[in-house]
């Protein structure tokens, strides 16, 4: 089953996974005489995305392995760092934040920062099981379980404030 989108990884490259126990890997993609050829440049079971895509932020991969968010080199494809305590879940980065929805209801807001796990807020949201991504538009965060839609008020530049003030 492949679920998760492949992720564009800049500037010439796509990351593709799978659950189940497969893993994922990251294509190069060369372009020559109107013909696109991806060449492998790794691959490992260190991502192993069941239903949710992966998300990446300059040079690192972040996404849930099963049931451990990942952060991940997108040059090497190495773990850099993990935590384990949200079950399954689904993110989105935006402004350098990672905005993570754990599988039992718990928003996340968390630095994207390759160098460690640092979590800058939780709120609990729902009481069923949530196995959709967020979304954002327009200053709102689109949530969702199996019975109701939460928007909430975002200020990115004020979230970025808190989040990098409670990383020092």
């Amino acid at each position: 089953v492949n679920a998760a989108m492949p992720i564009f990884v800049s500037p010439d490259s796509i990351f593709v996974s799978s659950g189940y126990d497969v893993g994922g890997a990251l294509y190069r993609l060369e372009s020559k005489d109107g013909t696109v050829r991806a060449q492998e440049v790794w691959r490992n079971r260190e991502m192993k995305n069941q239903f949710s895509s992966s998300v990446y932020h300059a040079g690192t991969l972040y996404g849930f392995d099963d049931r451990t968010l990942k952060a991940l080199d997108s040059a090497t494809g190495r773990m850099l760092w993990r935590e384990r305590a949200l079950g399954h879940g689904s993110l989105i980065a935006a402004d350098g934040l990672l905005f993570v929805l754990g599988d039992q209801g718990q928003l996340v807001l968390v630095p994207a920062d390759p160098k460690a796990y640092r979590e800058s807020g939780r709120i609990p949201l729902f009481k069923t099981k949530t196995w959709s991504a967020p979304s954002l538009a327009d200053g709102r965060l689109y949530l969702r379980d199996e019975s109701e839609v939460v928007a909430l008020e975002v200020s990115l530049a004020t979230a970025t404030r808190k989040a990098e003030s409670k990383g020092r």
